[in-house]
């Protein structure tokens, strides 16, 4: 779509897209595309946005760095408020829409500022994904937060010095604006966000093509419905909003507690990812077998996250909680090497019993590591690791282009045992075959 290439330059001239204002990008994107409707067209393109649950790690951030722009920013929130109303208009009971809708009027609030504003819409579109959940929500939502707040860019721009007070300054601004998060207040920011609409497609609904009027208009139809059904629904998501924002405040003051100059864990300055309070107390020898099949799972991801490698699984993919439902003989994990070559890492995750048994995330025991797994319709008979076992499941777990991508580009296939001191205290690194090549340290 042409308003995707409108982005592609702004992102790549943000620092003069910043400081220019409206008529810059109107110049910039009749500059772009030699017609009459160029400058406008960006806009409408940008508003049939949804919530794309398959976002990678840079699309995430790329789009709160668009958010830092004069104008790209309202076309953006008027792209959630749409996506939003969408969800509510097809079951207006859905309450985890509602605290949806309510999350995304919190960042409407003019005093949270650019950085805060753009922070706070990646931490809500996790939180979304994860049900509500803070504590499954918060540690996914770091990887696009810190490709926001390393952009070089976006550094200069907003005189980012450290990662940790931008965290704890959003931490405390959530805190402040708690006593603000009122019905009352969430129905004036509604009120307000479909006036700020109403106006974009007043200045785009003329030139429109007829399809295009027909989208706009229906867009705006189910928006004004839910206007008027907010009376009514927001008051009770007012205390699940509240706990979000509690939880969240205290969830980012850990964080920054992490990422301060003074929390490190060795001399390469490798950030430590705290496991969540309820894994770490546990005792794993009282698990059941399914809770030790996402018990290793969880510690895994642990010890890649805290040496940089970035989980490119979609949220609702990642096991984050052992109260998760056992998934399967999928794939594990699939990392971008933080030390390439390769550009990926691919992980199977075994959790050895005292018996020498090896579970893993469909929570039965066998002996073998490494299984033949029996074939289905969609997937052949193949030893478990080996290339005929990854590479058909590839695209189901990340998408065609993703999946394309690493297939190409190569990956290196670690097998990874979790025992009962919760500790990963093996690496094997496997061949095409999943054969064993060598085991790799344990740094």
């Amino acid at each position: 779509m042409w308003g995707n290439e409108l982005f592609s330059y702004l992102y790549d001239n943000l620092e003069e897209a910043y400081s220019a204002g409206e008529d810059y990008i109107k110049q910039k994107a009749q500059d772009a595309y030699d017609s009459t409707l160029g400058a406008l067209e960006w806009i409408w393109e940008a508003m049939q946005g949804d919530f794309n649950a398959n976002q990678t790690t840079g699309q995430i951030a790329a789009n709160a760095v668009l958010g830092l722009i004069p104008i790209v920013d309202q076309v953006l929130d008027c792209r959630d408020l749409i996506a939003n109303c969408r969800l509510i208009y097809k079951d207006s009971s859905n309450k985890a829409a509602w605290i949806a809708l309510c999350l995304t009027l919190i960042g409407l609030i003019p005093s949270l500022g650019s950085a805060i504003k753009g922070i706070l819409k990646i931490l809500f579109l996790f939180i979304r994904k994860a049900g509500g959940d803070v504590a499954k929500a918060i540690r996914p939502a770091m990887a696009p937060i810190l490709s926001f707040l390393e952009n070089d860019k976006v550094r200069r721009i907003l005189g980012i010095s450290r990662i940790d007070l931008v965290l704890r300054q959003v931490a405390d601004k959530i805190s402040s604006i708690r006593g603000e998060v009122t019905a009352g207040k969430l129905k004036d920011l509604l009120n307000s966000a479909v006036e700020t609409l109403n106006g974009v497609v007043a200045r785009i609904r003329y030139i429109a093509p007829a399809d295009v009027k027909v989208w706009l208009d229906e867009a705006v139809r189910i928006v004004r419905s839910v206007q008027e059904a907010a009376d009514s629904m927001i008051a009770p998501a007012i205390a699940p909003v509240q706990k979000i924002l509690d939880d969240l405040a205290a969830a980012l003051n850990k964080q920054a507690d992490e990422y301060a100059p003074s929390y490190r864990a060795d001399v390469n300055a490798r950030t430590v990812h705290e496991l969540d309070p309820s894994v770490a107390a546990v005792n794993p020898r009282i698990l059941t077998r399914s809770q030790k099949g996402l018990y290793g799972e969880i510690i895994s991801d642990n010890y890649m996250l805290n040496r940089r490698h970035d989980n490119m699984l979609p949220v609702d993919r990642q096991v984050r909680s052992l109260e998760d439902a056992p998934r399967g003989r999928g794939i594990d994990g699939i990392y971008r090497n933080a030390n390439p070559p390769p550009p990926f890492i691919i992980t199977e995750t075994k959790y050895r019993t005292t018996s020498d048994t090896y579970i893993d995330s469909d929570g039965v025991a066998r002996t073998t590591l490494l299984p033949t797994t029996r074939g289905t319709t969609n997937y052949p008979a193949a030893k478990q690791m080996s290339d005929d076992w990854i590479l058909p499941r590839l695209a189901d777990d990340l998408g065609d282009a993703q999946a394309r991508q690493v297939r190409n580009q190569g990956f290196d296939r670690w097998l990874m045992i979790v025992d009962e001191s919760g500790e990963v205290v093996n690496v094997t690194r496997l061949d095409r075959a999943a054969n064993a090549v060598e085991s790799l340290p344990l740094d």
